[in-house]
Protein backbone atom coordinates (compact mmCIF):
# COMPACT_ATOMS: atom_id res chain seq x y z
CA UNK A 1 0.00 0.00 0.00
CA UNK A 2 3.17 2.58 0.56
CA UNK A 3 3.32 4.48 -3.18
CA UNK A 4 6.51 4.26 -3.13
CA UNK A 5 7.01 0.64 -3.88
CA UNK A 6 5.02 0.70 -6.99
CA UNK A 7 5.44 3.02 -10.49
CA UNK A 8 3.14 5.39 -11.39
CA UNK A 9 0.06 5.07 -13.60
CA UNK A 10 -0.15 1.12 -14.29
CA UNK A 11 -3.26 1.08 -15.17
CA UNK A 12 -2.83 -1.90 -17.67
CA UNK A 13 -2.29 -4.28 -14.66
CA UNK A 14 -5.45 -3.05 -13.27
CA UNK A 15 -7.14 -3.05 -16.35
CA UNK A 16 -6.10 -7.16 -16.75
CA UNK A 17 -6.89 -8.04 -13.49
CA UNK A 18 -10.62 -7.02 -13.76
CA UNK A 19 -11.02 -8.49 -17.35
CA UNK A 20 -9.36 -11.80 -15.25
CA UNK A 21 -11.91 -11.44 -12.90
CA UNK A 22 -15.12 -10.83 -16.16
CA UNK A 23 -13.90 -14.00 -17.47
CA UNK A 24 -13.76 -16.31 -14.32
CA UNK A 25 -17.81 -15.22 -13.86
CA UNK A 26 -18.60 -16.04 -17.81
CA UNK A 27 -17.05 -18.79 -18.30
CA UNK A 28 -17.81 -20.91 -14.82
CA UNK A 29 -20.67 -20.90 -12.37
CA UNK A 30 -18.11 -23.13 -10.01
CA UNK A 31 -18.36 -22.63 -6.54
CA UNK A 32 -14.59 -21.59 -6.37
CA UNK A 33 -15.52 -18.60 -8.79
CA UNK A 34 -17.43 -16.79 -5.84
CA UNK A 35 -13.38 -17.46 -3.66
CA UNK A 36 -11.49 -16.03 -6.79
CA UNK A 37 -13.18 -13.24 -8.38
CA UNK A 38 -13.58 -11.33 -4.90
CA UNK A 39 -9.53 -11.90 -4.58
CA UNK A 40 -8.90 -10.61 -8.03
CA UNK A 41 -11.22 -7.24 -6.95
CA UNK A 42 -9.21 -6.83 -3.61
CA UNK A 43 -6.02 -7.27 -6.17
CA UNK A 44 -7.49 -5.05 -8.40
CA UNK A 45 -8.09 -2.30 -5.31
CA UNK A 46 -5.04 -2.79 -3.92
CA UNK A 47 -2.87 -2.13 -7.36
CA UNK A 48 -5.20 0.88 -8.38
CA UNK A 49 -3.94 2.74 -4.62
CA UNK A 50 -0.69 1.65 -4.68
CA UNK A 51 -0.59 2.72 -8.20
CA UNK A 52 -2.88 5.83 -7.83
CA UNK A 53 -0.87 7.53 -5.23
CA UNK A 54 -3.50 8.50 -2.95
CA UNK A 55 -3.40 11.04 0.51
CA UNK A 56 -2.76 8.93 3.68
CA UNK A 57 -5.86 8.70 4.96
CA UNK A 58 -7.82 7.24 1.76
CA UNK A 59 -4.69 4.57 1.96
CA UNK A 60 -5.72 4.06 5.72
CA UNK A 61 -9.53 3.61 4.43
CA UNK A 62 -8.51 1.39 1.84
CA UNK A 63 -6.46 -0.77 4.26
CA UNK A 64 -9.65 -1.19 6.26
CA UNK A 65 -12.00 -2.05 3.44
CA UNK A 66 -9.75 -5.03 2.54
CA UNK A 67 -9.10 -6.70 5.69
CA UNK A 68 -13.32 -5.97 6.11
CA UNK A 69 -14.24 -7.02 3.23
CA UNK A 70 -11.96 -10.63 2.85
CA UNK A 71 -13.31 -11.49 6.27
CA UNK A 72 -17.31 -10.54 5.06
CA UNK A 73 -16.50 -12.62 1.88
CA UNK A 74 -14.87 -15.48 3.65
CA UNK A 75 -17.58 -16.07 6.49
CA UNK A 76 -20.62 -15.38 4.63
CA UNK A 77 -18.83 -18.38 2.01
CA UNK A 78 -18.32 -20.54 4.78
CA UNK A 79 -21.36 -19.94 7.54
CA UNK A 80 -24.28 -18.63 4.95
CA UNK A 81 -26.68 -20.86 2.47
CA UNK A 82 -25.89 -20.19 -1.00
CA UNK A 83 -28.25 -17.34 -1.87
CA UNK A 84 -27.77 -15.06 1.65
CA UNK A 85 -23.83 -15.77 0.90
CA UNK A 86 -23.84 -14.71 -2.58
CA UNK A 87 -26.47 -11.28 -1.55
CA UNK A 88 -23.75 -10.76 0.98
CA UNK A 89 -20.74 -11.17 -1.91
CA UNK A 90 -22.59 -9.02 -4.00
CA UNK A 91 -22.88 -6.50 -1.51
CA UNK A 92 -19.41 -6.32 -0.72
CA UNK A 93 -18.29 -5.96 -4.34
CA UNK A 94 -20.23 -3.32 -4.66
CA UNK A 95 -18.07 -1.63 -2.44
CA UNK A 96 -14.91 -2.78 -3.37
CA UNK A 97 -15.50 -1.67 -6.60
CA UNK A 98 -17.47 1.73 -6.19
CA UNK A 99 -14.52 2.51 -4.18
CA UNK A 100 -11.50 1.29 -6.86
CA UNK A 101 -13.88 3.10 -10.18
CA UNK A 102 -13.11 6.60 -7.66
CA UNK A 103 -9.61 5.67 -7.00
CA UNK A 104 -9.25 5.00 -10.63
CA UNK A 105 -11.21 8.34 -11.84
CA UNK A 106 -9.63 10.77 -9.23
CA UNK A 107 -6.40 9.27 -10.85
CA UNK A 108 -6.94 9.61 -14.19
CA UNK A 109 -8.75 13.12 -14.27
CA UNK A 110 -5.79 14.44 -11.94
CA UNK A 111 -3.26 13.58 -14.46
CA UNK A 112 -1.95 16.21 -16.71
CA UNK A 113 -0.40 14.12 -19.52
CA UNK A 114 -2.89 11.54 -21.61
CA UNK A 115 -0.60 8.24 -22.02
CA UNK A 116 -1.25 4.61 -22.82
CA UNK A 117 -1.54 3.93 -18.62
CA UNK A 118 -4.48 6.92 -18.39
CA UNK A 119 -6.12 5.31 -21.46
CA UNK A 120 -6.00 1.94 -19.35
CA UNK A 121 -6.87 3.70 -16.53
CA UNK A 122 -10.04 4.90 -18.15
CA UNK A 123 -11.32 1.51 -19.85
CA UNK A 124 -10.60 -0.04 -16.27
CA UNK A 125 -13.41 2.59 -14.84
CA UNK A 126 -15.36 1.69 -17.63
CA UNK A 127 -15.50 -2.07 -17.16
CA UNK A 128 -15.81 -1.34 -13.45
CA UNK A 129 -19.08 -0.12 -13.76
CA UNK A 130 -20.43 -2.88 -16.15
CA UNK A 131 -19.35 -5.02 -13.30
CA UNK A 132 -20.34 -3.03 -10.31
CA UNK A 133 -23.94 -2.95 -11.81
CA UNK A 134 -24.32 -6.65 -12.36
CA UNK A 135 -23.95 -6.72 -8.59
CA UNK A 136 -26.27 -4.02 -8.23
CA UNK A 137 -28.32 -6.18 -9.69
CA UNK A 138 -26.92 -9.27 -7.93
CA UNK A 139 -28.81 -7.82 -4.88
CA UNK A 140 -31.98 -6.73 -6.43
CA UNK A 141 -32.45 -9.98 -7.50
CA UNK A 142 -31.54 -11.09 -4.03
CA UNK A 143 -33.88 -9.15 -1.71
CA UNK A 144 -36.73 -8.77 -4.28
CA UNK A 145 -39.76 -11.39 -3.33
CA UNK A 146 -40.24 -12.00 -7.41
CA UNK A 147 -37.46 -13.13 -9.80
CA UNK A 148 -35.65 -10.39 -11.27
CA UNK A 149 -36.01 -11.71 -14.93
CA UNK A 150 -39.23 -11.04 -16.94
CA UNK A 151 -38.65 -14.47 -18.33
CA UNK A 152 -37.95 -16.58 -14.89
CA UNK A 153 -34.49 -17.25 -16.03
CA UNK A 154 -32.25 -17.91 -12.74
CA UNK A 155 -30.08 -14.53 -11.98
CA UNK A 156 -26.82 -15.70 -11.31
CA UNK A 157 -23.58 -14.07 -11.63
CA UNK A 158 -23.09 -15.08 -15.38
CA UNK A 159 -26.88 -13.95 -16.07
CA UNK A 160 -26.35 -11.14 -14.31
CA UNK A 161 -23.03 -9.90 -15.59
CA UNK A 162 -23.79 -10.77 -19.23
CA UNK A 163 -27.33 -8.40 -18.71
CA UNK A 164 -24.91 -5.61 -17.05
CA UNK A 165 -22.95 -5.50 -20.00
CA UNK A 166 -25.56 -5.69 -22.88
CA UNK A 167 -26.77 -3.08 -21.14
CA UNK A 168 -24.18 -1.30 -20.53
CA UNK A 169 -23.02 -1.30 -23.88
CA UNK A 170 -26.69 -0.52 -25.11
CA UNK A 171 -26.49 -3.59 -27.61
CA UNK A 172 -29.85 -5.58 -25.76
CA UNK A 173 -30.57 -8.37 -27.29
CA UNK A 174 -34.00 -8.62 -25.73
CA UNK A 175 -33.22 -12.30 -24.26
CA UNK A 176 -32.59 -10.82 -20.34
CA UNK A 177 -35.23 -7.92 -19.14
CA UNK A 178 -35.80 -6.48 -15.63
CA UNK A 179 -39.12 -7.32 -14.61
CA UNK A 180 -39.66 -4.70 -12.15
CA UNK A 181 -39.45 -1.55 -12.21
CA UNK A 182 -36.56 -0.99 -9.43
CA UNK A 183 -34.45 -3.52 -11.73
CA UNK A 184 -35.60 -1.34 -15.06
CA UNK A 185 -34.66 1.59 -13.64
CA UNK A 186 -31.48 0.11 -12.31
CA UNK A 187 -30.52 -0.83 -16.07
CA UNK A 188 -31.61 2.74 -17.92
CA UNK A 189 -29.58 4.56 -15.44
CA UNK A 190 -26.41 2.24 -16.40
CA UNK A 191 -27.25 2.67 -20.23
CA UNK A 192 -26.93 6.78 -19.39
CA UNK A 193 -24.32 6.54 -17.41
CA UNK A 194 -22.18 4.37 -20.32
CA UNK A 195 -22.81 7.19 -23.08
CA UNK A 196 -22.17 9.75 -21.05
CA UNK A 197 -18.50 7.91 -19.50
CA UNK A 198 -17.65 7.15 -23.51
CA UNK A 199 -18.87 10.68 -25.04
CA UNK A 200 -16.84 12.44 -22.12
CA UNK A 201 -13.61 10.64 -20.88
CA UNK A 202 -13.16 8.16 -22.96
CA UNK A 203 -13.35 10.62 -25.96
CA UNK A 204 -11.52 13.08 -24.91
CA UNK A 205 -8.24 10.79 -23.51
CA UNK A 206 -8.16 9.18 -26.82
CA UNK A 207 -8.33 12.80 -28.65
CA UNK A 208 -5.54 14.38 -26.38
CA UNK A 209 -3.67 11.33 -26.58
CA UNK A 210 -0.15 11.84 -27.78
CA UNK A 211 3.20 9.54 -27.70
CA UNK A 212 5.91 10.51 -26.00
CA UNK A 213 8.24 12.56 -27.37
CA UNK A 214 6.04 13.76 -30.54
CA UNK A 215 6.00 17.23 -31.32
CA UNK A 216 2.77 18.88 -30.02
CA UNK A 217 0.67 19.30 -32.94
CA UNK A 218 0.39 22.84 -34.67
CA UNK A 219 -3.29 24.80 -34.22
CA UNK A 220 -5.30 25.24 -37.33
CA UNK A 221 -3.55 28.13 -40.16
CA UNK A 222 -0.49 27.83 -38.83
CA UNK A 223 1.87 26.63 -41.22
CA UNK A 224 5.63 25.74 -40.98
CA UNK A 225 7.83 28.08 -41.48
CA UNK A 226 9.63 28.05 -44.89
CA UNK A 227 13.15 26.13 -44.71
CA UNK A 228 16.13 28.33 -44.82
CA UNK A 229 18.80 27.24 -47.88
CA UNK A 230 22.55 28.08 -47.41
CA UNK A 231 23.33 30.49 -49.45
CA UNK A 232 25.94 30.17 -52.41
CA UNK A 233 29.52 31.03 -51.06
CA UNK A 234 30.71 34.40 -50.98
CA UNK A 235 27.21 35.64 -50.79
CA UNK A 236 25.84 37.50 -47.37
CA UNK A 237 22.57 36.58 -45.90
Amino acid sequence: MRPAQAPPDKFGVVLVLLCVGYLVYALTAAPWAHWVVPAVYLAALSFAVRTSRPGPRVRRLVRVLLAVSAVVVAGALALLPRDAAIGVLDAVLIVLLGTTLAIILGRVLSGRDVTLSAIAGALSAYLVIGLLFANVFGVLAWVMPEPFFAGGQEADQQSLQYFSFTTLTTVGYGDYTAASYPGRGVATFEALVAQVFLATLVARLVASFRRPGAPPEQGPGVAPGPATAPGPPGTSA
